[in-house]
């Protein structure tokens, strides 16, 4: 969506932390083979496990070869592990059944929404894991604090992190969600899940307008100093949105007369925010899943009560959240990745390469599908022995010999 250098897998060796977290994609033609699917899997771990030299490599080489090379159903789980213990219980949970596993129609490609939130919810540290590990939102996240630094001379980046400057100064605040939620939208599309529709939400319309194509990188920095700064309105060139593009202020579809120049642009992130007043008009648009592109979750908590009752589909959407922290304060490693197995539960195409990019894996031996045996009969009529007189069945290549049709 962006006009960005990103890194191919072969180019990216060095600078980078190990990934510690991981899916396990497991699907099936049913929730029963599901679950034996499951089974296998952990049998294989108990038998493996403990005599792998390196059980890291192996667990990531399992987690590559079942995402790009099995077919994927529609009954889904997808089990996010950072060790054999971790797998072991996310397994575990699948065979017994205590985890619910979200399904859409086999074959169904879900209209996906992204809601960029623009409330307060900045924190230090925020996105660090992704820069540390990803090269696609470092790519996109060094673009913006180059941007940054021409116009401010000072790092975006060392503010976000804590090593500079004040987050909480409004100035900062703005600038680091607004990059975040770019580096977000490319990681999505890194793995393959790009919107149908957008909606944004204060600061987060004009994220949302960027990822709709209305404008680019730069421009967007334009409009969030501007905003910010509440100076004169800046001159960025615009053009109509490639997206279902609904506003946060209004709750409608954004037709394309009505986007308009950096002043029109500036009025909207600076309006109160309510995204809640667009969710009818994701429902009426075919939504099936939201992604809440933000630091925090702000709509995600509200969603299935603010959700239209008895819309189309009848499956409520599934909330995904992009970026989070714990009750630590510190960046949960692997927040992204959970989201992405979200993702694949709610019966998205994910590219699963996208998850291991800069890395050099191998294919390796998976537990068989589990196919569910079931016994077909014909029933064939039945004939009148001559020596017995008791009914005897008719061998099965007369009954098909007797059925084809004599050529005229």
């Amino acid at each position: 969506m962006y006009n960005i250098h990103v890194p191919s897998l072969a180019s990216v060796e060095t600078g980078f932390d190990p990934r510690l977290t991981r899916i396990l994609p497991l699907s099936a033609k049913s929730d029963e083979a599901l679950k034996h699917l499951a089974m296998r899997y952990l049998d294989r771990l108990t038998v493996h496990a403990a005599s792998i030299a390196d059980p890291s490599r192996w667990l990531a080489d399992m987690a590559w070869t079942a995402g790009v090379g099995r077919s994927h159903f529609a009954h889904r789980a997808g089990v996010v592990f950072h060790d054999a213990d971790s797998l072991e219980a996310g397994l575990a949970a699948v065979v017994e059944g205590g985890r619910p596993i979200p399904q859409l129609v086999e074959g169904s490609q879900a209209k996906v929404a992204f809601a960029f939130t623009g409330r307060d919810g900045q924190w230090v540290g925020m996105g660090q894991a992704l820069y540390r590990q990803e090269p696609v939102a470092r790519a996109v996240l060094d673009q913006c604090d180059a941007l940054v630094r021409n116009q401010r001379g000072e790092s975006l980046l060392e503010v976000m992190f804590g090593a500079a400057g004040n987050l909480d100064e409004p100035g900062w605040s703005a600038l680091a969600v607004w990059a975040l939620q770019c580096a977000l939208v490319a990681q999505w599309e890194s793995v393959g899940v790009r919107p149908s529709v957008v909606v944004g939400d204060g600061l987060g319309e004009i994220a949302g307008g960027q990822a709709a194509g209305v404008f680019g990188l730069d421009e967007g920095l334009l409009l969030v100093a501007a905003r910010d700064m509440e100076s004169a309105p800046v001159n960025v060139q615009t053009g109509p949105p490639k997206l279902d593009l609904v506003s946060g202020e209004t709750g409608r579809r954004v037709e394309a007369g009505e986007v308009q120049d950096g002043a029109y642009w500036q009025r909207q992130s600076r309006a109160t925010p309510a995204l809640e007043r667009s969710v009818a008009t994701l429902a009426n648009l075919g939504v099936e899943v939201v992604a809440e592109i933000g630091p925090q979750p702000v709509l995600a908590p509200n969603l299935p009560d603010i959700w239209p009752k008895g819309s189309a589909p009848a499956t409520a959407p599934t909330v995904l959240i992009s970026q989070a922290k714990d009750s630590s304060g510190i960046a949960r490693d692997g927040a992204f990745v959970a989201a992405v197995a979200g993702a694949y539960e709610a019966g998205l195409s994910i590219s699963f390469p996208g998850l291991f990019a800069g890395e050099a894996r191998s294919r390796i031996s998976l537990p068989g599908y589990p196919f569910q045996h079931r016994r077909h009969w014909i029933n064939a009529p039945r004939g009148t022995s001559s020596v017995s007189g008791q009914p005897q069945p008719v061998e099965l290549r007369d009954q098909i010999v007797a059925a084809i049709p004599t050529r005229p």
